[in-house]
C-alpha cells in the first residue's frame, strides 16, 4: 500500500508543478550534457584489466626496460622479390621507415647480422652487404638467407614475401592516427607492382577509434528513427512519439555528460550505450502513454486528471519494479572482474535510472499540460490489435499443455549448445575477414607464423648458464605443447648460435655453454661487432643485463587458445624454476588470454548474482516464492536458449556479449512483471481468471508487445555497425528479447492457467 501511496503523491506533485518540473529538468540536462564534448575514445586492451593486475604491471615494466611491446609489421609480396631493382627499392623503403621518429628500430634482411664461423671462432657481418648485381651474387645471398635462420621469419619459405619488423618506441608520445596516416602514406608511395600488407596494434587501435566514432554517428540516429517509426505506428500521435523520445534523448545526454564530468574515457564497449538506452529507456514511457490512451479511449467521461491518476495508479508500481530490476541487473556487473564491464554496469544503470525518473516525473507533467489527442474516442468495436492479443491469450490457455511441452522440448535442445560456447577477445576479430586489417594479418600469419606477439619477462643474471638454460627449457616446452606458437626469439638463441659458430659451425654444439665467462665474451664480441640496437628488444642493458624477454610469435587464433598457453605456461614456470628464475608473462596476446578467463568468470558470476537478486525482489513483491519463480522463469529459459544457440552457431563470448545477460535479465523480466502484476490486479478487481487474462492482454498486452518490439527495433541499429561482434550482439539481443517476450505472453498464460498459483488470488476463491 505504501507504494500506491507513493504513486498518488507523485501524481499530485506532477499535477501541481508541471512547468517547474519541465524547466528544472531541461536546465539540469543542459548543465550536465555540455561535458559530452570532452569525451575521449579509449580502444586499448590493457584498459580492460585492473591497473594492479600483474600482467598490466609486467607490461609497464617491459615498456620501461626495453624499446616497447608494440610492433609494426610490414610484409611485401612480389613474384620478383629477389631482383636487384626490387631489393634496391625496398632498401630505400626501410631507410624511409627508420626516419619515422616513433620507430626505434627496423629489422629486415637489410640490417640483419650474419654469424660466420672462421679460424678464430666467428665473425659477425651484415647478412646483405650490398645489393647483388648479378645472378651469382643473388644466389649467394639466397644461400646466406637460408643458412642464417631468417627463412620463415624475415623471408617467407617460398621467397616471395619479405618482412619488416618495426619496434615502436614506448617512451615516445605519438598520435596513433598520425602514425597510421604516415605509415600508409609511405606504403602507398612504394606500392606497385609489389603488394604491401600492414599489421600493428596501434594501427588497429586507431582504426577502432575511427570506426567507433562512425558507429556512434550512425547508431543513434538510426535507432532513434526506427523507434520513432514504431511509436508513430503504435500511438498514431506525436505525443506518443515525442515523450518517449524526450526521455531517451535526455537519458543519453545525462549518461555521457556524467562521463565527461568524471573524466572517463569511452571504451569500445561504450559505443553500445546510446543504442541500449534508446532501446530500453523508452519502455517506461510507452507503458504510461499506452495505458493513458487506453483509459482515455474507454472512458471519455473522466477528466484528463482522473484518467492520468488512474494510469499512474495502475502502471506506477509495475514500472517501478521494471526499472528496479533493470537497474539491479546492470549493477550486477559490479561483480565482474573486468573494469570496463563494471563501468558499463554503472553507466547503464545510471542511464536507466534517469530514464525512469524522467518517465514518471516529466511525462505526466507534459500530459497534464497537453490536450488529449483528438483521435482518442470511445471504443465501439475492438481494434484488430485487441482482437489479436485477446485471441492469442485464449489460444495459449486452451492449448496450454501442448504449448508448454513444445517450449520445454525446444528450450532443452537449444540449451545443450552451451557446451560448445567459447570466448574470443581478439581485437583483430572485430573486423570482417574482407577488411584490409584482417587480410594483412592473415597474409603475415600464413607467411611468417603470425603477427600476434607474446612475451615473457625474465629477471636475473642473464650471463648465468642456468638462467639461459631455464629460458631454453621454457621455450621448448611452449613450442612443443602449443602448435600455434610458430617462432621464438631470446638471448638464449643468440648465445647458442654464437657457440656453434665459435666451434666451426658444428650444429651439435648449438647449445648453452656452461662457462659464464665464455657467455660474457660472446656477448661482448657481438656487441662490439654490431650497433647493439637489436639487443634493445630482448635485453635491458647489453653490458650488465638484469632483465631479458622471450618473444613468441603466434598464429591468428581465437583467444581461448591463447588462454590455454597462458595457463599452461604459468603452471610450468611455478612448477619448475620460478624461485630460481623469476618469470612473468606479458604482451598484448597475454592480455587477451587473461581477459578470456575473466570474461567467462565475470559472465557466470554476474548472471548468478542478478538472477538471485531479482528472484528475491520478485518473491518479496508478490509475497510468494512461486511468484518470484514465475516472474524469472521466462528470462532464465531465454538466457539458456540464447547461450545454447550461440554454442551451436559458433558465436563466441566477448566483452560485448557480457552485456547480453544483463539486458536479458533486466529487460526480459519487465514483461513478466507487467503481465503478472496486471493479471493479479484484474483478479483483485473481481474478474474471473479467464476474464483477467483477457483484460490483461487487451489493456496491458499492447504495452508489453510494443515495449518488446521497441527494444528489438532499437537494437536492430547495431546491424549497421562496422564491427563484427557488435552486429552479432545486435542479432543476439533481438533474438533473446523475442524469446523473453514470447515467454511472457505464451509461457505465463499457459503455466498460470495450469497451476493457478495462490499468490495471484490473495486468498480469494479460485474461479474456474
Amino acid at each position: 500500500m505504501k507504494l500506491r501511496q507513493a504513486s498518488k503523491a507523485l501524481f499530485q506533485f506532477d499535477k501541481h508543478y508541471p512547468r517547474t518540473i519541465i524547466a528544472t529538468v531541461i536546465f539540469l540536462t543542459v548543465a550536465v550534457g555540455w561535458k559530452i564534448f570532452d569525451l575521449e575514445m579509449d580502444p586499448a586492451i590493457s584498459s580492460s584489466l585492473p591497473r594492479d593486475n600483474k600482467i598490466v604491471k609486467s607490461m609497464e615494466k617491459v615498456d620501461s626496460l626495453f624499446t616497447g611491446s608494440d610492433i609494426l609489421i610490414i610484409a611485401v609480396e612480389s613474384d620478383s622479390l629477389f631482383t636487384g631493382k626490387t631489393l634496391q627499392k625496398l632498401s630505400t623503403f626501410q631507410d624511409t621507415l627508420e626516419s619515422l621518429g616513433v620507430i626505434s628500430r627496423v629489422t629486415s634482411i637489410f640490417n640483419q647480422n650474419y654469424i660466420l664461423p672462421n679460424k678464430n671462432g666467428f665473425e659477425i657481418e651484415p647478412l646483405l652487404i650490398e645489393i647483388p648485381s648479378d645472378t651469382s651474387a643473388m644466389k649467394n645471398l639466397i644461400s646466406r638467407i637460408k643458412d642464417s635462420g631468417v627463412l620463415g621469419n624475415l623471408v617467407s619459405d617460398d621467397l616471395t614475401i619479405l618482412c619488416f619488423i618495426c619496434q615502436i618506441n614506448s617512451s615516445f608520445e605519438y598520435d596513433e592516427f598520425r602514425f597510421r596516416k604516415d605509415v600508409f602514406s609511405l606504403v602507398n608511395n612504394y606500392r606497385g607492382p609489389e603488394y604491401f600488407f600492414v599489421s600493428s596494434l596501434p594501427i588497429t587501435r586507431a582504426t577502432i577509434i575511427e570506426y567507433m566514432q562512425r558507429d556512434m554517428r550512425v547508431f543513434t540516429p538510426v535507432a532513434v528513427g526506427l523507434c520513432i517509426f514504431l511509436l508513430m505506428l503504435s500511438f498514431r500521435s506525436w505525443v506518443g512519439v515525442f515523450l518517449p523520445f524526450f526521455v531517451v534523448t535526455f537519458s543519453i545526454l545525462w549518461t555521457f555528460g556524467i562521463m565527461g564530468w568524471l573524466g572517463m574515457r569511452l571504451a569500445f564497449i561504450g559505443t553500445l550505450i546510446p543504442v541500449t538506452l534508446v532501446a530500453i529507456a523508452n519502455n517506461y514511457g510507452i507503458h504510461i502513454i499506452s495505458h493513458y490512451f487506453e483509459y482515455s479511449r474507454s472512458d471519455t467521461s473522466s477528466t484528463k486528471g482522473q484518467t492520468l491518476r488512474k494510469t499512474i495508479r495502475k502502471v506506477g508500481i509495475p514500472i517501478l519494479l521494471a526499472g528496479l530490476t533493470t537497474v539491479v541487473s546492470f549493477l550486477c556487473l559490479l561483480s565482474h572482474s573486468l573494469p570496463r564491464a563494471r563501468e558499463m554496469g554503472i553507466l547503464l544503470s545510471f542511464g536507466i535510472f534517469i530514464a525512469f525518473i524522467l518517465s514518471i516525473v516529466v511525462i505526466p507533467s507534459v500530459l497534464i499540460l497537453l490536450p488529449r489527442p483528438k483521435y482518442l474516442k470511445p471504443n465501439v468495436d475492438s481494434s484488430n490489435m485487441d482482437i489479436f492479443l485477446v485471441g492469442m491469450g485464449k489460444f495459449f490457455i486452451k492449448y496450454r499443455k501442448s504449448v508448454l511441452a513444445v517450449l520445454l522440448i525446444i528450450s532443452s535442445l537449444l540449451t545443450f549448445g552451451v557446451r560448445d560456447l567459447k570466448v574470443d577477445t581478439n581485437p583483430d576479430h572485430y573486423f570482417p575477414k574482407s577488411s584490409a586489417l584482417r587480410i594483412a594479418n592473415t597474409k603475415i600469419s600464413d607467411a611468417f607464423g603470425g603477427s600476434t606477439q607474446m612475451s615473457i619477462l625474465v629477471e636475473g643474471d642473464i650471463f648465468d648458464p642456468a638462467v639461459l638454460k631455464n629460458i631454453e627449457k621454457l621455450t621448448k616446452h611452449i613450442k612443443k605443447q602449443h602448435s600455434i606458437v610458430t617462432k621464438s626469439h631470446s638471448i638464449a638463441d643468440v648465445i647458442k648460435k654464437m657457440h656453434s659458430s665459435f666451434n666451426g659451425g658444428d650444429k651439435k654444439l648449438e647449445i648453452i655453454p656452461d662457462d659464464r665467462e665464455l657467455i660474457h665474451q660472446y656477448m661482448f664480441m657481438y656487441s662490439i661487432s654490431t650497433d647493439g640496437d637489436e639487443f634493445n628488444v630482448i635485453l635491458d642493458d647489453v653490458e650488465e643485463p638484469a632483465n631479458t624477454q622471450i618473444l613468441l610469435r603466434l598464429q591468428e587464433v581465437q583467444t581461448h587458445a591463447i588462454a590455454e598457453i597462458v595457463e599452461d605456461t604459468e603452471q610450468f614456470i611455478k612448477a619448475n624454476f620460478y624461485d630460481d628464475t623469476p618469470m612473468s608473462l606479458t604482451g598484448g596476446a597475454t592480455l587477451m588470454g587473461v581477459i578470456n578467463h575473466m570474461v567467462i568468470r565475470g559472465q557466470f558470476i554476474s548472471l548468478l548474482v542478478s538472477v538471485f537478486i531479482i528472484l528475491v525482489i520478485m518473491s518479496v513483491v508478490f509475497k510468494s516464492l512461486s511468484g518470484g519463480f514465475l516472474a524469472t522463469l521466462p528470462m532464465i529459459v531465454s538466457v539458456s536458449m540464447m547461450f545454447g544457440l550461440m554454442g551451436y552457431l559458433g558465436i563466441t563470448l566477448n566483452i560485448t556479449t557480457s552485456l547480453l545477460t544483463c539486458i536479458l535479465v533486466g529487460v526480459g523480466v519487465d514483461y513478466t512483471v507487467h503481465f503478472l502484476w496486471h493479471l493479479k490486479d484484474h483478479i483483485n478487481d473481481g474478474d474471473s481468471f479467464e476474464e483477467a487474462i483477457t483484460n490483461t492482454f487487451r489493456i496491458s498486452g499492447k504495452g508489453i508487445l510494443f515495449n518488446g518490439l521497441s527494444v528489438v527495433v532499437g537494437f536492430s541499429a547495431l546491424l549497421f555497425s562496422v564491427f563484427v561482434p557488435v552486429r552479432i550482439f545486435g542479432i543476439l539481443v533481438m533474438g533473446s528479447i523475442f524469446f523473453c517476450l514470447f515467454g511472457a505472453l505464451a509461457t505465463l498464460p499457459a503455466l498460470t492457467s495450469l497451476i493457478k498459483p495462490k499468490f495471484l488470488f490473495n486468498g480469494k476463491k479460485l474461479s474456474r
